[in-house]
């Protein structure tokens, strides 16, 4: 692999049992600095050594991230060398424990999905282990005081919000851990916590903690500034501060639509688009932090439901508008001037001004502020031009797919959902509902623009590759006319009009009885079950057979059952299945029957390879009691879907009552007369 690099961390002088083309060292105290004022050392002095090692290996990763150049062209084009293999070796304190299996998976699967690149990790012992206040230096005088909750606290708005729903809101003692990578917005940081530390007096609400961290490595290690492992490191430092106060989680605060991260635009897809709360992430983080903690440590989300603008109306509502102008979103931090602080083309920079705008907020968050104004200036011919030309054509689209057009043109809800808590067929509604939301937030924002502004885009007075020119002025779908990283998916044919539909239409099902109208089920294995059954009505299936075939399809179709027990289920399937097929040869044998003997040993043959390449192994041991199991569970699944048709159709749902559907081992279908279902 060509963008290939071996990490020789701390004291290590070689990479170990895995080379690399390039090394690069990097050492804490020497190429790299840690730094906080705030946080009293009498709270660091019992942290155990674990955490000490965490810290240094996200650090390390950290710097990883910025040193080793994704090559090509950067992010303007996504090219072969966008994915890293980064192969470190790291002196820890605890060898025993970074090497143990069930870590380093957590480790390397996080770290893999965060940042896109490809994970290696070599721990070795640390001879002569440091204190964390030995690179870590804490204040001596620091006042130590009651925290309840430790949130991360970036200076953005999201996490603005969050700090004035804890402090301003709630009125909780909290603590805002908040990583500085470069002084240069230290002033507005500052500013920011003296306006809250004020409004928290004003209120009569406990004075916030800040526990500002800082980093300062040599200049030659800021190559790449995606920086997409940062949450990592800013996690990291917030659960060794929660355990410094005996804590046992910590709060990310970001909307849900960055955080969930469905490609809102063909040109912000896979590392490009941040990964920082996406659920998967907290999972793995959560994962992580309990090994090295010994006990349970959650990470949440409260935002995970509110839109961008629903954040910043929150924050005009709780009488803290006037923070906003301090808040910074911007990635392109080298850019920005006293004058001039966010540049107005990056994702969240357009994210930021869409969402001030939607709440009416405008007045708080002054346009001269922005290098490039949202609607009305002209935008180079480019990403940013084609970003957010995509962006909004995107957004108008959402506003008009039912929740099935929605979830087939966004696969990845699918994903997503197994990694939130609760009922995946309510969180893929939830979901649907923000990105409706969000969406109708960003139209409104054009429409009122396109008020405004209608004697200057009439008279041709607004240059013509500014927002507001682009979408007047395209007579035809932006897609058609942008370079994208998608295929546009034309519109679907309508449904034939025929009085019974249960049809899979995308990733769910477009069902109809007698005529009435059509109403959308969410993919769940029941559904799909029911489907097989009403492919083949009057005839019995046997449970282990619909379980088996269903089995196979992935996990994106059958939202209500996806994640691990969704994998338990689907081995029991399997491993039922071989046994029906053993039984099957065995009978086959008796009779001398080989032409059956030939079917079954290739379908034998074919579903161990599935195993194999399921990662389940080979030909499955004998289980006496997954056929139950199978039989128990498709039974269930049925049941559950039927009762979900009752909310929308009770007379379908009655239909699917026994007689006329039965379960058991063998489920059949066996309506009172002909029904020519559109399946």
């Amino acid at each position: 692999m060509p963008n290939e690099r071996a990490i020789l961390c701390g004291s290590a002088t070689s990479g170990g049992s895995r080379q690399a083309a390039k090394s690069l060292q990097l050492r804490i105290g020497n190429e790299v600095h840690l730094k906080s004022d705030d946080l009293s050392r009498p709270v660091t002095a019992d942290i155990p050594s674990v955490f000490a090692d965490l810290i240094e290996i996200a650090t390390y990763v950290y710097v990883a991230d910025q040193a080793v150049t994704r090559g090509g062209d950067g992010v303007e084009n996504v090219g072969a060398d966008w994915r890293r293999r980064l192969l470190f070796t790291v002196p820890v304190r605890n060898v025993k424990f970074w090497r143990n299996p069930e870590v380093m998976e957590a480790l390397v699967e996080t770290l893999s999905f965060l940042s896109e690149d490809e994970y290696h990790f070599e721990f070795v012992e640390l001879l002569k282990p440091r204190q964390m206040q030995q690179y870590l230096p804490f204040s001596k005088t620091g006042k130590t005081q009651a925290v309840q909750e430790v949130i991360l606290f970036s200076g953005g708005l999201d996490s603005l919000g969050g700090a004035v729903q804890e402090v301003i809101l709630d009125k909780r003692p909290v603590a805002l851990v908040n990583h500085r990578p470069t002084e240069k917005m230290s002033r507005r940081y500052r500013h920011l916590q003296e306006m809250l530390s004020s409004k928290a007096r004003d209120v009569n609400a406990p004075q916030p903690v800040h526990v500002p961290v800082r980093i300062n490595k040599e200049k030659r290690l800021s190559r790449e500034y995606t920086q997409r492992s940062r949450s990592f490191l800013y996690a990291s430092i917030a659960a060794t501060i929660a355990q410094a106060y005996d804590l046992s989680r910590i709060r990310f605060y970001e909307n849900g639509v960055v955080s969930l991260n469905l490609p809102v635009s063909p040109q912000v897809v896979g590392a490009k688009a941040t990964r920082t709360t996406h659920p998967r992430v907290i999972n793995g983080f959560s994962r992580i932090f309990s090994l090295v903690a010994d006990r349970t440590f959650a990470i949440e989300n409260p935002f995970v439901w509110k839109t961008k603008p629903e954040v910043v109306k929150q924050i005009v509502d709780a009488g803290c508008g006037e923070f906003i102008k301090y808040a910074t979103s911007c990635t392109h931090t080298w850019e920005l001037t006293k004058l001039t602080t966010h540049c107005g083309t990056c994702s969240q920079c357009i994210d930021r001004r869409f969402a001030v705008l939607a709440a009416g907020a405008a007045a708080m968050d002054p346009a001269e502020a922005y290098g490039v104004d949202l609607l009305v200036h002209p935008r180079a011919e480019g990403e940013s031009r084609t970003m957010i030309a995509a962006y909004v054509e995107t957004a108008s689209n959402v506003t008009k797919q039912s929740a099935v057009e929605f979830f087939s043109r966004y696969g990845e809800v699918g994903r997503v959902v197994r990694h939130l808590n609760g009922s995946a067929d309510v969180s893929a509604m939830q979901i649907y509902d923000l990105y409706q939301r969000h969406s109708k937030q960003v139209v409104k924002v054009v429409d009122e623009g396109i008020a405004a502004h209608a004697s200057e885009i009439r008279s041709r007075l607004l240059p013509d590759s500014c927002l507001l020119r682009l979408v007047c002025d395209t007579a035809i779908p932006l897609s058609m006319t942008l370079p994208t990283s998608e295929p546009v998916t034309p519109q679907e044919p309508q449904l034939a009009l025929k009085k019974f539909v249960f049809r899979k239409k995308g990733q769910a099902w477009v069902v109809r009885h007698s005529g009435k109208q059509d109403f959308i089920l969410l993919p769940s294995k029941g559904a799909a079950y029911l489907h097989l059954l009403l492919s083949s009505p009057r005839q019995p299936v046997s449970a282990v057979n619909l379980a088996f075939q269903v089995a196979r399809v992935p996990h994106q179709f059958i939202l209500g059952d996806a994640g691990e027990r969704s994998d338990k289920e689907a081995q029991a399937a399997y491993r039922a299945r071989y046994q029906e097929l053993q039984e099957e040869m065995t009978q086959a044998e008796k009779d001398n029957d080989e032409a059956t003997q030939n079917r079954v040993r290739s379908e034998m043959n074919d579903l161990a390879d599935e195993l194999k390449d399921r990662g389940w192994g080979g030909r499955p041991k004998k289980e006496h009691n997954d056929r139950d199991r199978v039989r128990k569970s498709v039974g269930i699944a049925i049941r559950r879907a039927v009762k979900q048709i009752a909310e929308y159709d009770k007379e379908l749902a009655e239909h699917f009552q026994s007689p006329r559907l039965r379960c058991g081992n063998s489920p059949i279908y066996e309506p009172d007369s002909d029904i020519d279902w559109d399946l």
